[in-house]
């Protein structure tokens, strides 16, 4: 006897279609969280305490931002539904804001080019929560097969790393003078076309499911409560938080590393192929590529031990991991000396990113177990409510992250250009500030969150249980 199978409500271009949008919006997720410091720093001649100042100033508006786009477009009704009139318009906005943050007048001093990026910066990332919350809102009104979102969620994953890896590994090629030697707007504008591209698309391809009514929304109070309630939840939101300080100190530093730490010059055979692209290129993508041929390693892992000793496990492997790094990146006598062991490096860049794999996966693999102890007790739905907590404890830590590296950065000497750094040769103890604030500090931020999320976790448990 044969079945006959329900086909999908939405047909697999429609959910490939939505992913791949996050291939464009992982452009700006690098244009903000990598690409714009080392810009004031490196290019605009911007001190690194104030160049800190004025990312986690944006970034702060970015939390205060994103409630607001929900409640508008929650409250928006209409022929053209509630979400994709936002998307469509933001996306123009967000590239051309892009461009403008980059496009600093020539003449401007430090001050000046600092308010001119906080100015178009500010407004690109407005722009970008125009896209990214409205879009994040769709997979849960297109449809309401729990098997639909998975399969969207993983045409998104997949999409985002194509955007990390373009952005991140690609830009800095685009830029270098032994590269193409574009100009930052350029070079951005060399993105135009797959962020609007992959976005509009996902507006295409969805608007027949888009959902035209305006919502009754729960009152922010009542969110709140509720997840207050939830205290092993409350518990995870703030770890999660404290290591992603670590995780952007990591990425910031990043570009920072590849000029002062990561030494190519004299490379060759094997490393010097992957070095081709470039000590920053590869690095990124050396990071990522980790991270992404690690997935399936911690998805095994929670299996066989379970999620929270997974992640417990996983977090302090990248304390080691970090740990170990510290210890091969040269000292700058070393790099003086023209000491410095480029295999083991790489080698321990890769690592960094199959460690990294486990903070992407892990913590978002517990937080839907946790929230469904809310869902049955509370009247109303508490999954986009809990989402939008969820994802403050990641934007805090990314607010905070670029101004704790740059004052350390600054209160060693760094010394801010306007060439990439290649006419000035930072001061020992700042090269050597950046090699432990790079490794060690999120080290121990990452070493000292496994006990503290695991005692925290069982109190929160006890007090749920009790309840």
């Amino acid at each position: 006897m044969t079945a006959s199978l329900t086909p999908p409500r939405m047909p697999l271009w429609t959910k490939a279609a939505y992913g791949f949008a996050d291939t464009g919006i992982n452009v700006f997720v690098i244009f903000k969280g990598l690409l714009i410091l080392a810009f004031m720093v490196q290019y605009a001649g911007i001190d690194p305490a104030l160049a800190g100042w004025v990312t986690s100033s944006v970034l702060v508006l970015d939390i205060i931002t994103d409630p607001i786009m929900g409640w508008i477009s929650d409250r928006t009704g209409g022929r053209f539904g509630r979400r994709h009139p936002y998307i469509f318009s933001g996306t123009v906005l967000m590239v051309a804001l892009m461009v403008l943050t980059f496009a600093v007048p020539a003449g401007l001093g430090p001050q000046a080019a600092a308010l001119w990026i906080l100015l178009f910066f500010g407004l690109s990332s407005i722009a970008f929560t125009m896209v990214a919350i409205p879009y994040s809102s769709l997979a849960v009104e297109i449809t309401d097969s729990p098997r639909e979102r998975s399969t969207m969620t993983g045409w998104r994953m997949a999409a985002a790393g194509l955007g990390i890896l373009l952005t991140g590994g690609a830009f800095p090629i685009l830029i270098n003078p032994s590269g193409l030697g574009l100009s930052h707007p350029v070079a951005i504008l060399v993105y135009a076309p797959i962020v609007i591209g992959t976005i509009w698309l996902a507006c295409l391809a969805t608007y027949r499911f888009r959902n035209t009514r305006p919502t009754t929304p729960v009152s922010l109070g009542r969110q709140v409560g509720a997840a207050l309630r939830n205290r092993r939840f409350v518990v995870l939101v703030a770890v999660y938080g404290v290591q992603t300080i670590g995780i952007a100190v990591i990425t910031a530093g990043i570009p920072f590393a590849a000029a002062e730490l990561i030494i190519t010059k004299g490379a060759s055979g094997a490393l010097a192929t992957v070095y081709v692209l470039g000590a920053f290129s590869t690095a990124f993508a050396l990071f990522v590529l980790g991270s992404m041929l690690s997935q399936a390693v911690w998805v095994a892992l929670s299996a066989a031990m379970g999620k929270i000793t997974t992640f417990a496990v996983g977090t302090l492997y990248y304390a080691a991991v970090l740990t170990g790094f510290f210890l091969v990146l040269p000292t700058t006598g070393m790099i003086e000396a023209g000491q410095t062991n480029l295999a083991l490096i790489t080698l321990f860049i890769f690592l960094i990113g199959s460690a990294n794999g486990c903070y992407q996966q892990l913590p978002w693999a517990i937080m839907p177990d946790l929230v469904d102890w809310s869902a049955k007790r509370e009247s109303f739905e508490v999954a986009g409510a809990f989402s939008g907590f969820w994802l403050l404890g990641q934007k805090v830590g990314n607010a905070i992250a670029p101004l704790f590296f740059t004052q350390i950065l600054a209160a060693y000497g760094w010394i801010a250009t306007q060439d990439g750094g290649a006419s000035v040769d930072q001061p020992d103890a700042a090269v050597a500030a950046l090699r432990w604030s790079l490794t060690l500090v999120p080290a121990g931020l990452f070493a000292v969150s496994v006990p503290l999320y695991l005692w925290l976790d069982r109190w929160a448990k006890a007090a749920q249980d009790a309840t």
